[in-house]
């Protein structure tokens, strides 16, 4: 007996499965069409059947650009694999919309960032947007204050992104990090600062160190955007001067070479490194003394990272080039002092007395509901359960946390339980 050969779309969906070289995408594509009183009618645009799992569904890609619906085609596909069927059928577009692969769908979704990187020599009020793909996101500084040339950029980075994956798009285009520098778990005494990781064109900015640099510090990170940017920070840090470790076999080598006062150290690596972490600013063998650092995408990821069951909290944004300011308090570092850590101690000390301060003026002003509010959201508490407690409804701690945003002068919750916890 001869073998039927499959329907026209039956092949179609079949070779819309796993995600292969770009072209093999637009090759899948197939014009959007519907049928209205028997007539095929032809629709701007293209298509695409996809099937995972044993579950098929066709997805208009509403774009008449072929190259951008294989890249929207793709998108989709990688998201279903990653999320769900539900975070991709939530992606398709109504009529009027524009696909992520339009650059008119970012001039919606550009952000104004309130910190810059000085190392990247951006405009001011420049525009960034975060940017997700396949479970991940991250935020981009687009590098200008004109809309449009803004969207263009965001549309790059996520077809990039799409057709090349988050690494390759990673090394080309400079991200915005949180990082977080532990100088104590309990309690929890952090200082962090935003910084640009330098690729592309950003990678050529000169990070040697001076040669006038009082104290060495062994930057160890493996990520190459990251490490320029923190060596940047310390070289622009008065008295302190970087040695970048790319690698983990070399740490030794330049440890030896240096003799740092200081190792920073991304968390992630310490255990490889056979370093044990003490729960903050620690003493290694050599003398040297090992501060971690923790990375973030944002002020919330951040927060949480924390460790919990502390005895208090007390964190302080710092400028990128006054990352060691806490080994500063008492003037000139001396790692020959009696106690190594004094001026840490002296720097957070010195943050507590300055709290009488406009914000604490702020939190002053908060009424005794509103304060009930900002407890419950510094314990971790969602809305529901804020009305549950104080036995209201969702819509009055809505309008609390509305009024504690305005008195604070904040834009997040995460904001406003850091300047709670501060005080």
């Amino acid at each position: 007996m001869s073998k039927q050969r499959p329907s026209k779309s039956v092949r179609k969906t079949a070779s819309a499965a796993p995600a292969g070289p770009e072209n093999s995408w637009t090759r899948r594509l197939f014009k959007n069409t519907y049928t209205r009183s028997g007539r095929r009618m032809k629709v701007a645009g293209w298509a695409v059947k996809l099937q995972h799992q044993g579950r098929r569904h066709t997805f208009s890609l509403a774009t008449p650009n072929r190259a951008a619906a294989a890249v929207e085609a793709k998108a989709i596909y990688e998201t279903i694999v990653a999320e769900g069927w539900d975070a991709a059928l939530n992606l398709e577009k109504q009529p009027g919309d524009f696909p992520k692969s339009d650059a008119r769908y970012w001039q919606e979704e550009l952000l104004q960032r309130r910190y810059t990187f000085p190392a990247a020599g951006e405009p001011e009020k420049s525009f960034a947007a975060r940017i997700g793909h396949a479970g991940n996101s991250f935020f981009f500084p687009l590098g200008t204050a004109d809309l449009a040339a803004a969207a263009k950029t965001a549309c790059h980075i996520y077809c990039t992104i799409v057709k090349k994956g988050w690494e390759a798009a990673s090394k080309l285009y400079p991200r915005e990090l949180i990082v977080s520098f532990e100088w104590s778990s309990n309690p929890i005494l952090w200082t962090y600062t935003t910084v640009h990781t330098l690729v592309g064109r950003l990678a050529r900015i000169e990070t040697a160190p001076s040669p006038t640099g009082l104290h060495r510090v062994l930057v160890v990170e493996t990520e190459s955007g990251l490490r320029r940017a923190l060596t940047w920070c310390i070289n622009h840090q008065p008295g302190f001067c970087a040695v970048p470790c790319d690698s983990l076999e070399t740490f030794a080598p330049l440890a030896a070479a240096h003799k740092p006062l200081l190792v920073l150290l991304n968390r992630s690596l310490a255990e490889r490194l056979g370093i044990e972490l003490s729960g903050g600013l620690t003493a290694l063998p050599s003398g040297a003394l090992a501060l971690a650092y923790s990375v973030s995408v944002d002020g919330d990821h951040m927060f949480v990272s924390t460790p919990g069951g502390a005895e208090g909290y007390l964190l302080k944004r710092l400028p990128p080039a006054n990352l060691l300011d806490p080994l500063l308090a008492d003037g000139n570092y001396s790692a020959t002092a009696a106690d190594p850590l004094a001026p840490v101690k002296h720097f957070f000390k010195g943050l507590l007395r300055s709290r009488a301060n406009p914000h604490t003026d702020a939190l002053a002003k908060l009424t005794k509901r509103e304060n009930e509010v900002l407890l419950l959201l510094s314990k971790g508490g969602v809305d529901k359960e804020i009305a549950s407690a104080m036995g209201i409804s969702l819509w009055t701690v809505h309008g609390h946390i509305k009024k504690i945003f305005e008195r604070l002068g904040v834009r997040t919750r995460t904001e406003a339980v850091v300047r709670y916890l501060e005080k």
